[in-house]
């Protein structure tokens, strides 16, 4: 499919038709709600309200659990009596991964209390408590503009960059000298993947336990599990975020490794030269969508390299959102 934008054209397969539409009903969701919530915090009118109940709700998603603060309040507005159950202003819910913090919500609400709630005279009947945006339209917005960024890259890109023949190796000439990745290539390679191997595995093992322990301290008592460093929770809970961080660690060593071989395969390539796909994004993204069997040896070794840093960037990212979600 192509898609003339401007002065240029985007080619986009299906796939890249399908992330297309994926970014564009993100942006539109979270520019959407990030609207709403914007008008509903500058238009918001404080009044009284009187707490009738308030508890923290566990939802059972697909992904995981959360945890949602419920607080119903009743509140007079020009005369009419309402009743409500939001928290955060806009359309979507806030849940928490974490019951604590949810709990922290749900603390200052105790029911019988008299507590100020924020009203848009619009819409009087879907009062707030808590004035501040919520983060679910922001991240919407920065995962739909990265996607789109994606397969903005890829449309631009050159149409099958990789697939590029090689010379054989008497025709060219080796450097002088050789870099220490390059004298320990094969042991490096072994490595990286046998550490992978060794904490992916160790990794599970320690979820699994984190779960046994969980179930064990919860059994028979409704109150929220707290966790223990040395306990059976926090041992488990350690050595799992020991190892996920062994992973990024061993990621990292077979992408320099990798990416050292993909040096020596790009010494093989007829002159002139393509471009190098490390310091181009859009055929960088092209080679990343392509399947393995469609590329020779070296659109495979870019391919590779490309997904070993990518998964480690993703990786890290998940360990500092838990962390900053913990703290």
């Amino acid at each position: 499919m192509e898609l003339p934008v401007g002065i240029t054209t985007l080619h986009l397969s299906r796939k890249s038709v399908y992330l297309l539409v994926l970014a564009v009903a993100l942006i539109g969701a979270g520019g959407y709600s990030y609207a709403q919530q914007g008008q509903a915090v500058d238009d918001a009118v404080a009044v009284q309200a009187t707490v009738d109940n308030a508890r923290v709700e566990r939802l059972d998603a697909g992904r995981g659990i959360d945890y949602e603060p419920e607080i119903e309040y009743t509140y007079e507005y020009q005369g009419e009596t309402y009743t409500s159950e939001q928290v955060f202003p806009g359309p979507t819910i806030r849940t928490y991964s974490n019951r604590s913090n949810a709990q922290s919500v749900v603390r200052s609400y105790e029911p019988g209390t008299t507590v100020r709630a924020y009203v848009r005279p619009s819409d009087p009947s879907n009062a707030f408590l808590i004035r501040e945006r919520t983060p679910w339209p922001a991240r919407a917005l920065a995962v739909g503009g990265v996607l789109l960024g994606l397969v903005v890259f890829a449309g631009l890109g050159e149409k099958r960059p990789g697939r590029h023949e090689l010379r054989p190796e008497h025709e060219v000439r080796s450097p002088p000298s050789r870099t220490w990745v390059e004298r320990n290539d094969e042991r490096l390679r072994r490595l990286s993947k046998r550490a992978l191997l060794v904490c992916f595995v160790a990794f599970w093992l320690s979820m699994v336990g984190l779960a046994f322990g969980i179930l064990g301290l919860s059994e028979g008592s409704a109150r929220p599990v707290e966790a223990d460093l040395l306990g059976p929770v926090g041992i488990p809970l350690l050595a799992a975020a020991g190892f996920w961080v062994g992973m990024i660690l061993s990621l990292c060593l077979y992408g320099v490794q990798s990416f050292s071989r993909y040096r020596r395969l790009r010494r093989r390539l007829p002159e002139p030269r393509p471009p190098s796909p490390f310091r181009h994004p859009s055929r960088l993204v092209t080679i990343l969508g392509t399947d393995g069997d469609e590329l020779p040896e070296y659109g495979r070794r870019v391919r590779v390299t490309g997904w070993a840093f990518l998964i480690a960037i993703g990786m890290i990212a998940v360990l500092v959102q838990l962390l900053y979600t913990a703290s």
